[in-house]
């Protein structure tokens, strides 16, 4: 790599942290050395610092003494993020309903049947990818970035979770989960708010409840041994 450092601020770097761990799966407690963050971006140890330090304020690192670590989210923490989802994404699908156009509703139908030939050909970090992008773009129907920019954060923290690789849980359901997608796709054609809200819900809940079961009971009552504040 050339000596000339790049000319990334510390939010860029920021951006481009989050983007790469999530598409690489970094495991949940791998260490990040600011040198070799700083080597592999190009930049100098400033923008590093800020962009960890950013990374830290939204949780999606820790701190194990003097060092960043991936955070491994606990089961509370896990608990607490899809009771948040409930919440937000209860709201985001109805105001999805109110406010999407025809096209947007058609585009979210299309990410479900990017997710089904995923599904079918077993391409399962594509199927995981596509899960989210179908929820982000309900909450990009709703109109409201608030709500939008909270429920990437939440899935953001969800990717570095064990529970969060819900395809790898012997009780987990594709079929369940694409069948799910089906009813709130169409419940978003017919504009019923209502019906919507009610089948995200269940979705919700049922992918906390797979999660719950899969859980070792130790892990269940212990909290994440790495800081996350």
């Amino acid at each position: 790599m050339s000596e000339t450092k790049s000319s990334l601020t510390g939010e860029e770097l920021y951006a481009a942290l989050r983007r790469d761990m999530i598409d690489s799966r970094t495991p949940g407690g791998t260490v990040l050395q600011e040198e070799d963050i700083a080597r592999r971006y190009g930049v100098s140890r400033t923008p590093v610092r800020e962009a960890l330090q950013r990374l830290h304020q939204d949780n999606l690192i820790g701190r194990r003494g003097r060092f960043y670590v991936v955070a491994l989210p606990s089961h509370d923490r896990i608990r607490d993020i899809y009771e948040f989802r409930e919440a937000i994404e209860a709201a985001s699908v109805m105001l999805c309903c109110d406010r999407a156009t025809d096209l947007e509703i058609e585009t979210i139908a299309a990410l479900l049947r990017e997710q089904e030939n995923a599904a079918v050909i077993q391409n399962f970090y594509d199927y995981e990818r596509l899960d989210t992008l179908f929820h982000l773009a309900i909450a990009d129907g709703a109109r409201n970035e608030v709500l939008r920019s909270q429920l990437a954060l939440s899935y953001d923290e969800l990717w570095f979770s064990r529970v969060g690789n819900l395809i790898s849980i012997v009780n987990y359901s594709v079929a369940a989960t694409l069948g799910g997608h089906q009813r709130i796709v169409d419940a978003l054609r017919r504009r019923e708010r209502d019906v919507a809200r009610a089948e995200m819900i269940s979705h919700l809940r049922s992918a906390i409840a797979v999660s719950e079961r899969a859980l070792p009971q130790k892990r269940r009552k212990n909290s994440s041994k790495i800081e996350q504040s």
